[in-house]
């Protein structure tokens, strides 16, 4: 008996000094959020290195990121790489995903932050799409297109992900004779059901299901304004004819569009200039009590409840930009393209089953552990069955954390415009509302993409780089 003891008071003191997402990544995001790249590089390359392995792939994201604002385009891309080889390891070639997946259900003691991180379906598409960036950048055309195919490969294995996901969270619940639909339609209003509505009303009803519109338009770009041949065409006019649909009332979503259905190569100047701003939502934890029945009324469990994931908007961001040319005094703002607010909220809503899965078998696994503990001593004194009774209740709750890790560097929108290439190649770009503003000199090219970057509207407007396409 007082080797049990013994072991319960070690793993609570185990338990208790185990550090968050959120302990470890405090530095490197108030580094990020004032906008000071230097230490926040800093501290990523920190993390990367010395952070826990089951995270390395999330410090890895970070990282690339910081180095593609930078201007560090090789490091950024070294990162990406990382990333996508830990991500091909997690899901292999074909989506041989069942056993893994299935042994990360089994895996449900211990806090949702101990399992290794290998990333979000929005995360892996934007992965691509920087990616993608990086070595456009560079002039790399041959890798810039092979990351273009993966952009539309990754959207079309969301699907499949989620699917797969879904119906083994389902198996498991079955097993257990607990209906997860029926449990999340009948709630009270305080329960997770209203947590869940307040972020399904952020989705528009015509959102179509794991859709990245900016990576889709980047796609539509790369066939339309550098195509030769008719597939290239018909590749740009079916990403157009989606995001038309998406945006019917966009002008220059329409324009290109009508472009692609011709068929013909671009031959006047163009510049398109996208917005990155502000910061994608964040995970925030909100803890709720399962329902007695699932025990009996004499299984002395002192507690049983489930940590769950919400999500936290952040508001505070550089709402767009006007563009300026010299050349005829015109001015233009930018319309919105891919809000990630909709597109992780609706992942989040998507995936909400499978994370209460997880939640749920956790916490029905340590109730379980806390009755064969309590029920071990009924024959010992007050003192002992009170100290054990505490010590199991305070174990399960120190493991019961929902996982809060995210890429957090990713902005909260992508905006974009597009102009006429002015005759000077100059253009000036300010901030709305701010005094934040920068001088863009274009290179001598058919099309051009600008991309900018705002942190929040306290922080200045950062050229991330300039990209050229032609025919």
């Amino acid at each position: 008996m007082k080797k049990i003891k013994n072991s319960y008071f070690l793993f609570i003191f185990c338990f208790g000094c185990v550090s968050t997402h959120y302990d470890r990544t405090e530095k490197f995001t108030f580094s990020w959020k004032i906008g000071d790249l230097d230490s926040a590089s800093v501290e990523a390359e920190k993390l990367s290195v010395d952070g826990p392995s089951r995270d390395r792939l999330l410090y890895q994201l970070e990282e690339a990121m910081i180095k593609r604002m930078k201007g560090d385009i090789d490091g950024s891309i070294r990162s990406f790489n990382k990333v996508s080889d830990e991500y091909a390891r997690w899901f292999g070639v074909h989506l041989k995903t069942e056993k893994k997946i299935a042994e990360e259900f089994l895996s449900t003691l211990g806090s949702a932050e101990w399992k290794p991180y290998k990333s979000r379906i929005y995360e892996r598409v934007m992965m691509r799409y920087y990616q993608a960036l990086n070595y456009l950048q560079k002039g790399d055309d041959g890798r810039a297109r092979a990351e273009i195919f993966k952009i539309r490969q990754a959207i079309d294995d969301s699907k499949q992900i989620w699917e797969k996901e879904l119906e083994i969270a389902k198996a498991e619940m079955s097993k257990k004779n607990i209906d997860l639909e029926q449990g999340l339609e009948s709630g009270n209003e305080d329960s997770i059901q209203k947590d869940i509505l307040q972020i399904k009303k952020i989705v528009p009803d015509n959102f179509p299901v794991f859709v990245n519109p900016a990576a889709i338009y980047l796609e539509a770009l790369y066939f339309l304004r550098g195509g030769r041949q008719r597939d290239d065409f018909e590749k740009a006019e079916f990403s157009l004819r989606q995001l038309t649909s998406i945006y019917p009332k966009n002008k220059w979503l329409s324009e290109d569009y009508a472009k692609a259905k011709s068929f013909s190569q671009a031959t006047k100047e163009f510049t398109y200039v996208f917005f990155d701003t502000g910061r994608a939502p964040v995970r925030v934890e909100k803890r709720f009590d399962l329902p007695v029945m699932f025990f009996s009324t004499t299984s002395r469990i002192p507690y049983l409840g489930i940590a769950m994931p919400s999500l936290k908007i952040n508001d505070q961001y550089a709402s767009n930009i006007s563009i300026r040319s010299d050349s005829d005094n015109t001015v233009y703002n930018t319309e919105l393209l891919a809000d990630l607010d909709v597109i992780v909220s609706q992942e989040f809503e998507k995936f909400y089953p499978v994370e209460l899965t997880k939640a749920i078998s956790g916490s029905l696994l340590k109730g379980g552990l806390q009755y064969i503990a309590t029920d071990s001593v009924r024959g010992e004194n007050d003192t002992v069955r009170s100290v054990l009774g505490v010590g199991s209740g305070i174990l399960a709750q120190a493991t019961t954390r929902a996982d809060l890790r995210s890429w957090s560097t990713l902005p909260k929108q992508i905006r974009f415009c597009k102009i006429p290439t002015p005759t000077d190649k100059k253009l000036t770009i300010q901030s709305v509302g701010t005094n934040f503003n920068i001088a863009v000199t274009l290179k001598p090219s058919l099309t051009n993409l600008v991309f900018i970057r705002s942190i929040s509207s306290y922080t200045p407007l950062k050229l991330v780089g300039q990209i050229s396409i032609d025919p």
